[in-house]
């Protein structure tokens, strides 16, 4: 039987570590962008659903050209806003959402033609970005003997205390009382400011420090330091779709089995979109058999970054199994099944033998073959189940 492991990262207690973006946004496309021009020049403006980031670009370089304006001040004096809508269009509005009179747009879509194209490019670019992620996903893999990332640097500047002014002849002669008062009060601020500064600088060396120790005391082996190291760096990916993994570690601790909670084909992006020219997005769905061909690559990527990332965090090891599975509906009992679909042991030698200076043309399923992983695909490239290598045959 293959193993299930209890311990699942956390990012707070309470909350199992989602290592996803999904949640953050339900949808990742078009949505967000848009473009405005007005007396005072285009700009793109794009923002991340859900989160209130947002930034804002200017198009055209700041220059007031001698090509026509956006729009007719004699006829119009507000701002146009350009926005790509979901399904690929273009909608064309006063700064309030209002739809322009049809001269009026026709003339913004001639008149800003090279801008509106840039838009559709970014659109285009961000509503593949999905797919692009979920298929490159083993590219972040960090090579054997990389440092793991520490927190960075404390950067907040230090409070500034406050300049005593030099009272005038007036001010001693009818303000002394009021004068005084300020400056305690001044003061009696700065030493607040001063001291929330010192102890945020205080917990964020702090915790820099302690991450640092950790990975000092895990290259040594010491397995409490091994787990804390582990779930850092674990917790660290931005992994394109929902993915958990648990782990164990072997008795000697140089040896490591990793249970890896895959995506659903479901979450496989279908469609991608290209900027044709057209004045608007096209949107081409994805075929089931392509669709199928890049959730295999997004599984093989996922246990790839795995594999490396245990090899760069963690010297002492040098085996690793790694095995995923993913949920699926049993259409004959109704029940939620488990079954594994992927299992590999990889040794560190083997490992060490990839060139990760050119890490984006690696095949992670080719490479993943070559160690001898359980996989069983169909000719639809569907996974079947298949028995995992069992934690005790890491020797």
């Amino acid at each position: 039987m293959g193993f299930r492991f209890s311990k699942r990262i956390t990012i707070v207690p309470g909350v199992r570590l989602n290592i996803s973006t999904r949640g953050v946004s339900t949808s990742i496309g078009p949505r967000g962008l848009s473009m405005t021009m007005g007396r005072n020049g285009t700009y793109l403006n794009a923002g991340l659903p859900g989160t209130g980031l947002s930034y804002r670009q200017r198009l055209d370089g700041g220059r007031q050209s001698g090509a026509a304006p956006a729009f007719d001040p004699d006829a119009y004096t507000g701002s146009i806003k350009v926005k790509v809508e979901d399904d690929g269009t273009l909608s064309i509005t006063d700064e309030s959402g209002n739809p322009l009179p049809p001269a009026l747009a026709k003339r913004a879509k001639s008149d800003q033609a090279v801008a509106i194209e840039e838009l559709l490019n970014k659109a285009a670019q961000r509503a593949n970005q999905d797919l692009t992620d979920c298929l490159s996903v083993h590219v972040g893999t960090p090579r054997p003997g990389d440092s793991p990332a520490l927190p960075p640097p404390f950067a907040m500047p230090m409070p500034t205390e406050p300049t005593p002014q030099k009272p005038g002849l007036m001010d001693r002669l009818f303000s002394a009382g009021k004068l005084e008062a300020d400056r305690v009060a001044l003061d009696q601020q700065y030493q607040e400011d001063l001291a929330e500064w010192t102890a945020a600088r205080d917990a964020q060396e702090g915790e820099r420090s302690e991450v640092e120790k950790t990975f000092r005391l895990a290259a040594k082996g010491f397995s409490a330091h091994m787990e804390k190291a582990l779930d850092y760096v674990l917790s660290g990916i931005t992994w394109p779709k929902e993915t958990t993994v648990g782990y164990q570690f072997t008795q000697d601790a140089a040896g490591i089995a990793l249970d890896v909670d895959l995506p659903d084909l479901a979450d496989t992006p279908r469609r991608t979109a290209e900027a044709k020219g057209n004045g608007k997005l096209t949107f081409k769905n994805r075929s089931d058999a392509q669709v199928r061909r890049d959730f295999v690559g997004m599984c093989y990527g996922s246990l790839f970054r795995v594999v490396g990332e245990v090899f760069a965090v963690l010297p002492p090891i040098n085996r690793c199994l790694v095995s995923g599975y993913v949920q699926r509906n049993d259409p004959a009992t109704g029940r939620l099944e488990e079954p594994y679909i992927l299992s590999v042991v990889v040794r560190r030698e083997d490992w060490d033998l990839l060139d990760f200076d050119r890490i984006e043309h690696i095949d992670p399923a080719d490479t993943m073959n070559r160690f001898g992983a359980r996989v069983d695909l169909d000719r639809a490239a569907q996974f079947r189940e298949i028995q995992p290598f069992e934690i005790e045959q890491l020797g």
